[in-house]
């Protein structure tokens, strides 16, 4: 940079929109982490058909026995996670852990999917006509 040249200082404006963006920002990642709902059940279905179905909070271990092998299902302190399976990927393995509705593991070669359905009975939207 020559002398000559001077670096120019941040305007008010900019560091009004700078800061609004940001405060939006916080703002927004408070509500989608205070608006999302735990789960209450957790439901195994293989081959597309729901097999069981059991609640979040009683801690338990099931082996579930599948098309080709098996999964070892964990429920306990409210998550829910896939601790062993022979499939060849293990990529239902390396998922991790999930506790919130809507979030789902699925092993593929077993066509296995552990998914947590919400804990509240109701609607979750409503459409129009």
């Amino acid at each position: 940079m020559n002398e000559g040249q001077k670096k120019a200082a941040p305007k008010r404006g900019d560091v009004y929109l700078i800061g609004g963006c940001l405060l939006a920002a916080l703002v927004f990642c408070g509500l989608w982490l205070g608006l999302r709902r735990g789960g209450g059940t957790v439901i195994v279905e293989q081959d597309g058909r729901e097999t069981a179905r059991y609640a979040l909070t009683e801690d338990r271990t099931v082996r579930i026995e599948g098309e080709g092998g098996y999964n070892l299902l964990v429920i306990e302190g409210g998550e829910v996670w896939l601790s062993e399976a022979d499939c060849p990927n293990r990529l239902c393995v390396k998922t991790g852990k999930i506790r919130y509705a809507g979030q789902s593991i699925v092993c593929l070669p077993h066509k296995l999917a552990v998914r947590i359905g919400g804990g509240a009975s109701g609607l979750d939207a409503v459409t129009g006509p």
